[in-house]
């Protein structure tokens, strides 16, 4: 390790720790206690507090005449700092302590070390520092995740691959489901079987010479290059494609439907001459607005909906929705122009509501055969979930019933007039059963296997926010150094004495050749929109609003 900076700082007040036994060592060979013969010292230290020397004391027998006067002198046990390091265990307790309880990026390790403890460090020093700590919980914690896993009786596998950084090579990952385990990760330079074969293979190489336990089955994507890398990997092992993975391919024609859906609406409302009026009359230099608050509260909701934005809880026929909500408006339109009409009734902003309602219905009349085409086959996707979810049948005859669904709609897509994305999404749907529909169901042959590979997605979250943090060589070094050369057995819930702890126990002579070897509010009507039951109560009180317009014109003629 180089010298570090650290160690010159103003951070030294004298302070003298020892290295001593608590009692005088005894000669193995005349029993006679032991004479000091050296006094090492060493330093300065870089303390979590403050630098500090140290002095280390050495013994020999002192009995010219005895065997052991020519014996190597002996030391006792350091416990303040690791070989060959210039910070002691605290600091190195810390880094641990910061990068996996508080999730720092190496980064943020190296300002809150010098903000909160003036220490400075650099990314290679933090890297040297976390690869130790890591080694140290391996070398601790293996055997108890060995027991585990043979009590699963193997390693439930699961394959993903990401892209954290738009325009950067993939990196694939490999976890054991049940215990949470993180096998090996690498970044490819392409997603070819050949190159998923060659991280499958060394994945494989690891679970066999560092935990010695079998797989019991697979859960990746259906992509099909991992799919042919698999088989070709773990020949015989149940494979598992994740379920949400599957919905997303049959989708894909639909989501296409449904995003050009949303795309039209929100541009309809956007060319709306009564949204833009307001803001029109303002740049003359002139004032408009409705006179009723029913009005207002329209020309809100439709400003609103035009602006619609994907958020994560939305439903995944988002177009229908938004189409959906334009459609409620212009039923309470409807109700309003009928009840005016029957009572010959008339008001100031009747202009507005009237062209609003002949502009938004010959919109949604023009596009109600998309929204009926994508609820058809929103109802295809339903009833596939429920054969998929069904937990009381066979693999064997989950897949029969989805294959005899399927069947069904191909004879529907032929006897009535489906619409081009419902046939497409059929045609694709029965590809996908007809040749891998058996692996939508290997999840019922292994016990305790989920349907999907989010899990293991969701376990790299916080990864891959630290990924987009990076850029260029650090994203693949900090990566690759932090998770990737070896299987992690880090806690992190471990507390600051536990990671103490560890790091005295480590074999720091074979951790360093492995090292070496390595190298807004929420009322707002933003939010309500996409609440289904904020939504309800919001048309509820519109309509309300609507009556009480309406009871008003009544008893004032």
């Amino acid at each position: 390790m180089p010298l570090s900076v650290s160690k010159y700082l103003p951070r030294h007040n004298g302070l003298i720790e020892k290295i001593d036994f608590n009692e005088r060592p005894i000669c193995n060979h005349c029993n006679n206690p032991m004479k000091i013969v050296n006094t090492l010292i060493v330093g300065p230290i870089v303390g979590l507090s403050e630098n500090y020397n140290v002095h280390v004391i050495s013994y020999r027998c002192g009995n010219l005449m005895c065997k052991g006067s020519e014996d190597p002198s002996k030391k006792p046990e350091n416990k303040l700092y690791p070989p060959k390091s210039d910070f002691d265990y605290e600091v190195h307790a810390k880094v641990a302590e910061l990068r996996w309880r508080r999730k720092l990026t190496y980064e943020e390790i190296i300002i809150a070390m010098e903000k909160e403890y003036g220490i400075l460090l650099n990314l290679a020093t933090i890297e040297r520092m976390l690869k130790i700590y890591e080694i140290g919980c391996s070398q601790k914690y293996r055997p108890e995740y060995v027991q585990k896993i043979q009590k699963n009786g193997g390693i439930l596998l699961t394959i993903d691959g990401m892209k954290p950084l738009k325009g950067e090579p993939p990196l694939y990952t490999t976890r054991d489901d049940y215990t949470e385990l993180k096998i090996h990760s690498k970044r490819l330079t392409s997603e070819s079987t050949l190159k998923i074969k060659e991280f499958l293979l060394e994945t494989k190489q690891r679970i066999d010479a560092e935990l010695g336990v079998p797989i019991v089955g697979i859960i990746s994507d259906a992509h099909p290059k991992q799919r042919k890398a698999i088989a070709e990997v773990f020949p015989g092992i149940p494979h598992c494609l994740c379920h949400y993975h599957f919905y997303t391919y049959v989708f894909k024609a639909p989501k296409e439907l449904d995003s050009q859906l949303m795309t039209q609406t929100r541009k309809f409302l956007r060319a709306l001459y009564y949204l833009n009026k307001e803001k029109n009359y303002d740049n003359q230099g002139k004032h408009w607005e409705p006179k009723f608050s029913f009005t207002k509260e329209i020309i809100t909701i439709l400003r609103t909906l035009s602006n619609w934005t994907l958020r994560p809880k939305d439903p995944y026929f988002i177009g229908v929705e938004l189409f959906s909500r334009l459609i409620d408006i212009c039923e309470i339109l409807h109700y309003i122009i009928t009840k005016l009409d029957i009572a010959e009734k008339h008001f100031e902003d009747e202009k507005v509501v009237r062209e609003l309602y002949l502009e938004i219905n010959g919109f949604i009349e023009l596009n109600q055969k998309k929204k009926s085409e994508l609820d058809r086959i929103r109802v295809y996707l339903s009833d596939v979930k429920s054969i998929l979810d069904d937990k009381d049948t066979s693999a064997e005859n989950a897949l029969e019933l989805l294959k005899g669904f399927c069947k069904k709609l191909e004879m529907l897509s032929l006897t009535q007039d489906c619409g081009s994305v419902e046939t497409q999404f059929i045609a694709d749907l029965s590809k996908f059963v007809e040749t891998k529909g058996e692996l939508l169901f290997n999840f019922k042959r292994i016990k305790g296997a989920p349907k999907t590979n989010n899990a293991h997605e969701l376990s790299f979250k916080q990864l891959k926010h630290f990924l987009r943090k990076v850029v260029g060589f650090r994203t693949a070094k900090s990566y690759l150094l932090s998770h990737g050369e070896r299987i992690v057995f880090v806690n992190p819930k471990e507390s600051f004495e536990g990671i103490l702890e560890i790091l005295k126990s480590v074999d720091y002579k074979k951790a360093r050749n492995l090292i070496r070897s390595e190298r807004v509010l929420r009322d707002n009507i933003r939010f309500i929109i996409h609440d289904v039951k904020r939504w309800n109560s919001k048309l509820h009180s519109l309509m309300e609003k609507a009556n009480e317009l309406l009871e008003w014109l009544f008893m004032k003629n």
